[in-house]
């Protein structure tokens, strides 16, 4: 799971063990602890990890809305409650039974 902004802070307040820190390649820099990891701001990483614990940090290359491309995130609706969606991007119709 991804976390960020004040969601990271509480979980890595509470992660027992080193932190990694990687760079854009995957590669580990280096061990952090969680006072360290702390001490970065928030705005410029993302936390890995599950609820219990941060694995690594990364860096955050764009700020990205997190589960942007889930089952359950809606599609934007214009004024007349049509869906938005590119010209080229066709509205996939169900499948009909034989």
């Amino acid at each position: 799971m991804l976390f960020d902004g004040q969601e990271l802070r509480e979980i890595i307040s509470r992660t027992p063990n080193g932190i990694e820190l990687r760079n854009d390649h995957g590669r580990c820099l280096r061990v952090l602890s969680a006072t360290e990891a702390l001490a970065l701001d928030p705005d410029l990483f993302i936390g890995v990890g599950n609820r219990r614990r941060i694995k690594f940090l990364r860096s955050r290359t764009r700020k990205f809305v997190l589960n942007a491309g889930s089952h359950t995130t809606q599609r934007l609706k214009g004024k007349a409650e049509i869906n938005i969606a590119h010209p080229l991007v066709r509205e996939h119709q169900p499948v009909r039974s034989k």
